[in-house]
């Protein structure tokens, strides 16, 4: 019964806190709340272990929830559970109607992509362009009929990022995005790693600061991987590499940290 409420009062309390959202099919109270601490997990925290975890517990829920499925099929490293998920997704993306399949195309596509850069990543490198302009339409209708979603606001953000360069994608998210959203933990993260790629070192630097104050007392690996990002862009490399290192000893399976590592071991040989 305690469990049931306090379920019903996160779910009034996103509806205060981030007005109307997209409509998800799902009946389970349960299967939404691990749906937004997935999220949570992975954007505001930067902490995929944790973030996997949720997405895991949400299918215990509804096993038929697609868009939650896809989630756990973006952040599982396990290939063949990604091949299982893009199968299944690719049966029954048919059921899903209106605004949440343009939500669930596009991550099935991501889902593919991550696949392909295991199995074929020459077919991958033909299709990415393809996959991020659909990704930008489908989030276009979405990021401006719910202003509210922030998480999908956010990815949108990024996929202008991948489609134009860090230029444009800070001017939509400067302008696009409210004073609020941008001061969101994981905005203010991203927008320091975006002004760094755009050389505006000094602002990126204070980005970082901002968001480290953030995070002051917690042990979290959202700052150190922006950190390590910044200095990777600034190629100061030894700074990188101890950051990133701080943040695989919080979050060994945090991905964007393993990415970061990987390249600056590169730059380091």
């Amino acid at each position: 019964m305690i469990k049931n409420i306090t379920l019903s009062l996160f779910i009034l309390f996103c509806a205060s806190t981030y007005g109307q959202r997209l409509s998800l099919s799902t009946e389970s109270d349960s299967a939404i709340y691990y749906y937004y601490e997935g999220w949570r997990q992975v954007m505001d925290e930067g902490d995929y272990t944790a973030s996997e975890k949720a997405f895991r517990k949400m299918m215990t829920y509804d096993k038929t929830f697609l868009v939650g499925l896809s989630q756990l099929g973006r952040i599982t490293r396990d290939l063949t559970e990604r091949l299982a998920i893009e199968t299944k997704l690719e049966k029954r993306k048919s059921e899903i109607s209106g605004d949440e399949k343009l939500l669930l195309n596009n991550y099935l596509e991501l889902v593919k992509l991550t696949n392909l850069r295991e199995t074929d990543p020459e077919e991958a490198k033909v299709k990415v362009k393809s996959i991020f302009n659909t990704a930008e339409k489908n989030l276009q209708v979405i990021v401006h009929k719910y202003p509210d979603e922030i998480y999908y606001r956010a990815e949108y953000i990024e996929v202008l990022h991948n489609n134009y360069g860090p230029t444009r994608a800070l001017d939509s998210l400067y302008t696009l995005l409210t004073k609020k959203q941008q001061n969101e933990s994981f905005l203010v993260g991203y927008t320091a790693s975006l002004e760094a790629e755009a050389g505006h070192f000094e602002n990126a630097s204070r980005k970082a600061n901002e968001l480290s104050t953030k995070f002051a007392g917690k042990n979290s690996p959202k700052p150190f991987v922006v950190y390590a990002d910044v200095y990777f862009k600034m190629k100061k490399f030894e700074d990188a590499q101890k950051n990133v290192q701080a943040a695989l000893k919080l979050d060994p399976g945090n991905i964007d940290a393993q990415r970061l590592e990987k390249k600056i071991t590169e730059q380091l040989k």
